[in-house]
């Protein structure tokens, strides 16, 4: 897989969130799970007439994000945050059942993977970080639904870009 480093990002969304454990009552990857219906409920909520006003000058709608953040608790508990929402240039009035996240400015890994390839993220954070002189900047990762190349999870063409917060790792001095 190719992938680059974008130097400095910072991301602003309006979205719906989650927390929990997301698979609780059906597997990963499956519109069953609970970041399915997060999804649902955001789409419904997000094109309703009413809020669709609100946003529709701050979001790109032709590209969705998910925000996976692992709280501290996240070893113990398996629990995490999941944000999907649309990436924002403004911030618009918010309607009632959303919300506005801004992730700091930082350095990306970013790398684009066909949807049917699950594993796709585990390559940079099991092979590629440990040996590169880069580390997780914070404890959440993006995946990016471009609808120009997102169709569907079962889409063999359905491509997500991914993107890990990184920082420069630290020499250790002996």
């Amino acid at each position: 897989m190719d992938h680059r480093i974008i130097e400095e990002k910072s991301f602003a969304f309006i979205g719906c969130v989650f927390y929990g454990d997301p698979f609780h009552a059906a597997k990963e990857w499956t519109i069953e799970n609970e970041i399915g219906k997060l999804w649902q409920r955001f789409m419904k909520l997000a094109f309703s007439r009413k809020n669709w006003r609100l946003i529709k000058k701050a979001a790109n709608s032709t590209i969705s994000y998910e925000l996976h953040i692992e709280p501290e608790e996240y070893i113990e508990t398996r629990n995490y945050y999941v944000f999907v929402g649309f990436e924002i240039t403004d911030y618009p009035e918010v309607p009632l059942e959303m919300f506005l996240k801004t992730l700091p400015r930082i350095k990306y890994l970013t790398f684009t993977a066909k949807a049917i390839d699950l594993d796709s993220g585990e390559y940079y954070f099991k092979n590629w970080l440990p040996q590169s002189k880069y580390e997780q900047a914070y404890p959440y990762v993006i995946q990016s639904y471009d609808a120009q190349r997102f169709k569907s999870l079962e889409d063999e063409e359905s491509e997500i870009d991914w993107f890990i917060p990184i920082k420069q790792k630290k020499v250790k001095v002996r």
